[in-house]
């Protein structure tokens, strides 16, 4: 794999997982001192803002997001990214199926469990219809897995200088 420098977070909507995901993405990628660019994208325009549980959980950890705009994935925007990470298994086939001929999908497309070398149990869910309770869980799995990620990106990335 060559150096990761841009990175694509995708959930179903772009409005709850994969917003959150993006950036607590940035907030990690700060926190290790390390230059990478994030974007995230949906299969749907679900709603024109990220959903208040998801805003709440990155208010609560500091985490400015007000210049969030969700946008829908397209064959341009996963033909310029390094590395494409869905929140389920069933997002990586989709792009799969309805976007061949992108390059590198192979190395470049997983979902953020199996980047981070789980074999098991790779979805997130989708926490939009899910209790208060749930949905803080759903979260806090993205934001240890998006820590993990950015970990295993900077180590990735070191040993291809």
């Amino acid at each position: 794999m060559s150096k990761i420098k841009k990175i694509l977070l995708v959930c179903l909507g772009n409005t709850a997982r994969s917003p959150a995901a993006e950036y607590l993405a940035k907030f990690y990628a700060k926190k290790y001192n390390t230059d990478l660019r994030f974007e995230s994208a949906g299969f749907i325009n679900a709603f024109s803002y990220m959903q208040p549980e998801s805003q709440e959980y990155l208010n609560s950890k500091g985490i400015k997001h007000s210049d969030f705009r969700p946008q829908i994935i397209d064959r341009k925007l996963l033909e310029k990214q390094d590395l494409i990470i869905t929140m389920e298994k069933s997002h990586v086939i989709d792009i799969r199926e309805n976007y061949q001929g992108v390059n590198d999908f192979s190395k470049k497309l997983f979902t953020l469990k199996e980047f981070n070398g789980e074999t098991e149990d790779l979805d997130i869910i989708d926490p939009y219809y899910a209790s208060t309770n749930t949905y803080q869980k759903i979260l806090k799995i993205i934001d240890e897995n998006i820590e993990k990620m950015i970990k295993k990106i900077i180590r990735t990335n070191k040993t291809e200088l």
